[in-house]
């Protein structure tokens, strides 16, 4: 009885250990900020990544924000969502977050000292596949972080 005991023991650490080395993968995020942290986060950061979504539909923006989360490593990225209510009501305008450009949404962007410095399109329709979209990321984030 005590054996069977010990080697369970055993058993859930070792799967333990094998779970925890397992998420040691991508350590980056993504946090969804509202228009006015976006503001002073752009405004107040030395270097930040924006991810800016546009999309109604909850399934659609989780999905950039899932692509963007598997193709980081140490990067922070902050993300908005343009139909934020603030934003479709007028309250508040994306040129006055700082958010300008072409090709804005559906966007990663780069931004150093409250200015634009590059700007990726994640729209699947950009690229002949899904992997070469996560190469597109994994160079934009190679390119910008050096």
């Amino acid at each position: 009885m005590a054996k069977r005991w010990i080697g369970g023991l055993t058993g859930f650490v070792i799967v333990l250990i094998l779970v925890g080395c397992g998420s040691q993968g991508a350590t980056g995020q993504v946090e969804s900020l509202s228009p006015e942290d976006m503001k002073e986060t752009i405004q107040d950061s030395e270097k930040v990544y924006v991810l800016l979504t546009d999309a109604s539909e909850e399934e659609k923006r989780d999905e950039y924000i899932e692509v963007v989360e598997e193709n980081i490593e140490e990067i922070n990225v902050k993300e908005m969502n343009a139909q934020n209510s603030k934003i479709v009501d007028g309250d508040m305008d994306l040129n006055e977050i700082g958010l300008e450009g072409s090709e804005l949404f559906q966007s990663l962007s780069y931004y150093e000292d409250g200015q634009l410095q590059n700007r990726i399109s994640l729209k699947t329709q950009k690229y002949k596949t899904l992997l070469d979209r996560e190469q597109a990321i994994q160079n934009f984030i190679n390119d910008t972080s050096s």
